[in-house]
């Protein structure tokens, strides 16, 4: 069976699970784990039930749900479908979200069903823009206490396209045109690339 990799350690803190101290032969049905000094959580669906929130102690101000279901605690809802390119539109709307949340004074959460990729996706690109590092450096800082956090490569298009469309960072663009050519993918109009960069896309 798998295990969950951010069940080990010190889960008081920077990772929080429920239940407190789970079998490391099983997932915990709510995890959070916090995006270095920042009051930001990557998490999965079941940690915004209210008794989860309630048992690893967070009260969030914001709760920006990514997946398909939303809760009560969901301040904000965007949802992504994993393992495909997303609507720019929507995409850009969840960062857009995010990074007016951590520049607000409050704790922010952001969810998908498992904490993995929808959420990661979505906090790496709000923190490269917002901090003005790459894309892999906010995946690797999410890591470090997130280990299993792993944006899916098709999500990892909309990130890059959100770089380049919204901070013109030049090296966001290569990395887009070079995961468009390496990635199976289908277009409306055959051109992947150029639907992300577009302004109209939705």
């Amino acid at each position: 069976m798998t295990t969950d990799d951010d069940s080990t350690g010190d889960t008081t803190q920077r990772v929080r699970t429920v239940p407190r101290d789970v079998d490391p032969e099983k997932f915990p049905q709510a995890l959070a784990a916090k995006i270095g000094d920042r009051k930001l959580w990557i998490a999965n669906g079941g940690a915004i039930e209210s008794n989860h929130l309630s048992a690893m102690d967070l009260d969030p101000e914001y709760v920006v749900s990514v997946n398909k279901n939303e809760t009560w605690a969901t301040t904000d809802h965007y949802p992504l479908k994993d393992g495909y390119v997303n609507g720019q539109e929507k995409f850009s709307a969840a960062v857009e979200t995010t990074r007016e949340h951590i520049r607000a004074d409050g704790t922010v959460i952001v969810n998908c069903a498992a904490g993995i990729s929808r959420s990661s996706t979505v906090i790496a690109t709000a923190l490269a823009a917002e901090e003005d590092c790459s894309f892999a450096a906010a995946v690797e800082e999410i890591n470090e206490t997130r280990p299993r956090a792993r944006p899916h490569p098709k999500l990892k298009l909309n990130a890059y396209a959100y770089l380049v469309n919204v901070e013109n960072r030049t090296e966001a663009r290569r990395q887009l045109q070079s995961l468009a050519d390496s990635t199976p993918l289908r277009s409306r109009d055959g051109d992947i690339t150029e639907e992300l960069l577009s302004t109209e896309s939705t």
